[in-house]
């Protein structure tokens, strides 16, 4: 073999130590694989580590008997993951002048200087996420995006959320055993209980959500971080303000009952939901959620020591507490009061949400916010300035309606 040959067979073989190394760390989480198997990968990595010990030193005695040296082939570099090309600069460079230059998905193809905006997009291979939309955003908007969402109310925090690649699909529940297993005499034969397991199906669909952003030319040329932070103040509340909207809407399917009104003691009504309405296992994480007027009927409420019954979360000054549960309030504007009747006849209710959310239902999500955008669409070049285009895929699917009460109270 000349020098050539034996650097392409370290090369090579340097690569094989690799994914056996990757495999043998994969292999020793798994409880299921046994220790005599670990030892078997390990040898075989030891093997080729001597061999390769003996290609170094073959060449190493070759190129000193030789001149000139060849130049060896370097080894092919690691490919990027999705987050790391995401948290990079590279990433948040090429995104912004995506933006400045009008690319998008379509009419950029072939430009290295957004190659990196497609490499994430076909990360792993199959579906990608942006095949009918935009390029994916940086982390910096991405993280951003979660700093600000956590000031503005978001529902999402308290109902089960899931990442999912396809549009649609379906999950499988069960359904809860309701009897004792009945006695069996000595030798008795077992008998076959009627009470069998029940498996139900449920299905998400997700929906494609998105607005336009005009962005100035001053803007859009300034530096990176100041666009990054525009956006991310954008989206954050639109994102916020749609999850809420389908969340509040999944709630409102359940039928109400009435909570009483200020003056009868609803924390009594509340205390017999907590109590008698919801399963234990359910009542004991379950979330007192309602709009501005109802916390403020809650707020309202002293017991005979003229104490507040509403009390602050002695964990966290900014969360509020009754009868053990989180109490947390939206504004009336995204949950407002039912109202109905005319005249002296008129009549107005707080609404009311009891129960553990993330039993009740769940937020589906496909991939993260996908961005566009244009200088010539829309209205961007009536106006000199860039259109913006944010998409975003989500759905809610109910899992289990009676996690959840839904109950109004007369104001």
């Amino acid at each position: 073999m000349n020098l050539q040959e034996i650097m392409n067979s370290i090369t090579t073989l340097g690569g094989q130590i690799r994914q056996a190394n990757a495999k043998l760390a994969q292999a020793a989480a798994d409880n299921g694989v046994t220790t005599e198997e670990l030892e078997k990968q390990q040898t075989a990595i030891a093997d080729m580590q001597k061999r390769m010990g003996a290609l170094q030193a073959s060449y190493d005695a070759l190129k000193d008997s030789q001149a000139p040296a060849l130049t060896p082939v370097a080894p092919a570099a690691e490919p990027k993951s999705r987050k790391t090309m995401l948290a990079s600069n590279e990433y948040a460079r090429a995104f912004a002048y995506a933006l400045r230059h009008g690319i998008t998905r379509k009419n950029g193809i072939g430009n290295e200087n957004v190659k990196i905006l497609y490499d994430a997009l076909t990360e792993g291979g199959g579906l990608t996420p942006g095949e009918d939309g935009g390029f994916l955003v940086p982390e910096d908007i991405d993280h951003s995006i979660r700093e600000l969402r956590r000031e503005l109310n978001p529902l999402a925090s308290l109902f089960s959320e899931e990442e999912v690649t396809a549009p649609t699909g379906w999950r499988v529940i069960d359904t809860a055993p309701t009897s004792a297993m009945p006695s069996i005499d000595e030798m008795g034969t077992v008998a076959n209980n009627s009470d069998q397991p029940v498996f139900g199906k449920v299905t998400y669909t997700l929906t494609k959500y998105g607005l336009r952003i005009p962005i100035s030319n001053e803007l859009l040329n300034d530096e990176v971080a100041n666009l990054m932070a525009y956006l991310s103040r954008w989206f954050a509340k639109k994102q916020v303000i749609t999850e809420n909207s389908l969340l509040l809407t999944a709630l409102k399917t359940l039928s109400p009952s009435s909570l009483g009104s200020q003056t009868v003691d609803p924390d009594a009504a509340i205390k017999g939901v907590l109590n008698k309405v919801l399963d234990p296992a359910i009542s004991a994480g379950a979330v007192i959620l309602t709009n501005q007027s109802g916390f403020d009927a809650l707020d309202q409420l002293v017991d005979l020591n003229g104490r507040g019954l509403l009390q602050p979360d002695p964990t966290n000054a900014t969360l509020y507490r009754m009868f053990g549960r989180r109490v947390v309030a939206v504004s009336d504007a995204q949950l407002p009061n039912a109202t109905g009747g005319e005249g002296a006849g008129a009549w107005e209710k707080a609404e009311f949400f009891i129960g553990d959310f993330r039993e009740f239902a769940t937020l589906f999500r496909r991939s993260g916010l996908e961005v566009a955008s244009t200088d010539i669409g829309g209205n961007a070049w009536a106006t000199d300035s860039t259109e913006v285009r944010g998409i975003v895929r989500m759905g809610v699917s109910k899992f289990d309606a009676a996690a959840a009460a839904r109950r109004q109270l007369t104001l």
